[in-house]
């Protein structure tokens, strides 16, 4: 929609990653994390204030999706097809962000580099408040977006104007404020700082889980910090490289929010689920065949 080439732009954001994660390690993560926030917030603010007063205020936007039945608050439905539901959003919503906040590496390796137990709790209760407000902004955002074009009388899907739902927020960054000098490109920071984040994070994990479950853990290497640390780099940059060639199965599937959400389920489902039984069930053990 902006005219950036998409594999181009997949080689910037994983040649940038690569290079500050495995220099920097979760250090450079989390200092670049804290300024890509920043940017991706200040983007996303500006497209919504700005859509919405062209959509007509507010109140036009929550009466066009709500006429058109877009917004549900009490569907109570059981059946378990259905995609969104209270049950859904309740009890899918609670383990998604157990499983993240309380079994996911990414989330952990931040733990283990504060001071104490306090200021990690501390840290939780203000990203609680972040993300809560990235996902209102969101979720208005895509209010935004249908009403505007709803006023309009046109799908964009249909008029073959994007090909997927995915493409829908940036056609109406572009047809908007595709005019407006620095806008474009604050979008595209906005999007670069999501995926650098989302990317680096991945990165500094899979290499402190190679080196500290298979290689020190089952192998029983003993290794030097000096060697470890640079051990760590290399597995960095390979699992980079790895992460890079699976972008172009990624690219052709439907919708990236969903396969990752579903990637996200299988994998973080049986490990939420063997952390808990090792905390409830502290008796649990593997069963020994003589």
């Amino acid at each position: 929609m902006t005219g950036f080439d998409v594999d181009i732009a997949c080689a910037a954001i994983f040649a940038i990653c690569i290079f500050y994660t495995t220099i920097g390690g979760i250090k450079a993560v989390m200092w670049t994390d804290t300024f890509q926030a920043a940017v991706m917030f200040g983007s996303f603010l500006a497209i919504i204030i700005k859509g919405n007063h062209d959509a007509g205020g507010a109140s036009i936007v929550f009466d066009r999706n709500y006429q058109s039945g877009r917004m549900e608050f009490f569907n109570f439905d059981l059946h378990l097809t259905t995609r969104h539901t209270v049950w859904t959003m309740v009890v899918g919503g609670y383990f998604t962000w157990v499983g993240t906040y309380g079994t996911n590496q990414t989330q952990i390796q931040r733990y283990l580099t504060v001071p104490d137990k306090s200021k990690v709790i501390s840290a939780i209760w203000w990203n609680m408040l972040g993300i809560a407000f990235l996902l209102i902004m969101c979720a208005y955002a895509g209010l935004v977006v249908f009403a505007f074009y709803d006023i309009h009388q046109c799908d964009p899907i249909q008029a073959d104007l994007v090909d997927k739902p995915d493409q829908l927020f940036p056609l109406f960054v572009m047809q908007v404020m595709g005019d407006i000098p620095c806008v474009p490109g604050l979008f595209v920071a906005g999007v670069f700082s999501g995926a650098l984040s989302t990317v680096s994070s991945g990165m500094n994990s899979l290499a402190a889980v190679i080196i500290q479950d298979i290689v020190v853990g089952a192998m029983d290497k003993q290794i030097s910090e000096k060697r470890k640390t640079l051990l760590t780099k290399v597995i960095a940059l390979c699992c980079g490289l790895i992460s890079y060639a699976v972008v172009f199965v990624v690219k052709f599937l439907p919708g990236v929010l969903e396969a990752s959400l579903g990637l996200f389920g299988m994998a973080g489902g049986p490990i939420l689920g063997a952390f808990t039984l090792g905390m409830f069930v502290p008796w649990a053990n593997s069963l020994v065949r003589n």
